[in-house]
């Protein structure tokens, strides 16, 4: 996880800043009881995250402009009987805002860690992709094939490159959504692979905008598509919730953007009971043995990111 270091980056009324920390906090003590937890922050910041995490979450002296681990951070992958740290070069979105720290990010982290650095030739971020574990990538070809990210590039030289740095066999494009958020339309926010062949896919019923509309396109393609096994999907559609606290234009209320730890499923809480009841049973059920623990991350979730976009596994 990565410590939001960087006040001006917020808008917001009073000591909005500083509940931001204090959800990022919870949500690292919750994970910690669970499996080892470690915090990238800023020496001057260690302190305050200490107190605000708990004792049981590591803190690593390295500098972090924000919070989003999942798309600042490397992606860890397995290389023989080693992990290996993939520095996607991440550039703020596309260059919509400004992360000078948070460009080193992945390659400290992969220091830190003993990982061999990889650098693919692609700018990217984590949030964009999602694997199933047996060869299938699955992401949206707004946030991978846009010059703000990777000029030049045609769709099949970045699935090319992809397949060499991942070791995946087979790539899924859905078509996503370009300039309507900061992400260019995150692959994390909407699909999420629950086991090879069965995806979890977050529903906006009634919704007609552009997003419901890509929404529909991905789960097309999906249903004429197999995976790198030859398996047809399974969809299991996860409805978002309708009656949230915040007012934030950009607030994310999707429960698929959760993250799965060792022994839990960490996923929001919005405050819409009948919503966040089914989330937690539909969850359950997908997830046998793991204890799904519902946490209210407004003020991450408001921002237009949620618990998987600032949570990034690495690997035993």
């Amino acid at each position: 996880m990565a410590w939001p270091s960087t006040p001006s980056i917020y808008k917001g009324p009073g000591a909005y800043f500083e509940s931001i920390q204090e959800t990022l906090g919870r949500l690292a003590a919750a994970i910690a009881e669970n499996e080892p937890v470690s915090m990238a922050a800023p020496a001057d910041q260690h302190a305050l995250a200490a107190r605000l995490c708990g004792p049981k979450v590591q803190l690593v002296d390295i500098p972090t402009d924000d919070m989003w681990a999942r798309d600042s951070g490397p992606v860890f992958v397995r290389k023989g009987d080693d992990i290996a740290a993939v520095d996607f070069g991440f550039n703020g979105w596309g260059n919509k805002q400004a992360h000078p720290r948070d460009g080193k990010l992945a390659a400290q982290i992969a220091t830190s860690a003993g990982a061999e650095r990889l650098e693919p030739g692609l700018c990217g971020e984590g949030g964009g992709i999602e694997y199933d574990g047996d060869g299938t990538l699955l992401l949206t070809e707004s946030c991978w094939v846009n010059d703000n990210r990777n000029p030049g590039l045609t769709r099949a030289e970045i699935e090319k490159r992809l397949k060499a740095v991942l070791g995946v066999e087979s790539v899924i494009w859905v078509p996503g959504v370009r300039g309507l958020d900061i992400t260019d339309g995150h692959i994390d926010g909407s699909l999420r692979f629950v086991e090879p062949g069965l995806i979890v896919a977050s529903s906006y019923p009634g919704d007609t905008s552009e997003w419901a509309q890509a929404h529909d396109a991905a789960l097309a393609i999906l249903a004429k598509t197999r995976d790198a096994r030859g398996r047809t999907f399974q969809i299991v559609s996860l409805p978002s919730a309708t009656q949230v606290r915040s007012t934030s234009d950009d607030f994310l209320s999707s429960y698929a953007n959760y993250y799965v730890g060792n022994g839990a499923l960490y996923t929001p809480q919005f405050g819409d009971r009948k919503a966040d009841a089914l989330a937690k049973d539909v969850l359950g059920r997908l997830h046998p043995g793991r204890r799904i623990v519902q946490l209210d991350a407004d003020r991450i979730y408001e921002n237009g990111g949620g618990i998987h976009c600032v949570t990034q596994q690495q690997p035993r």
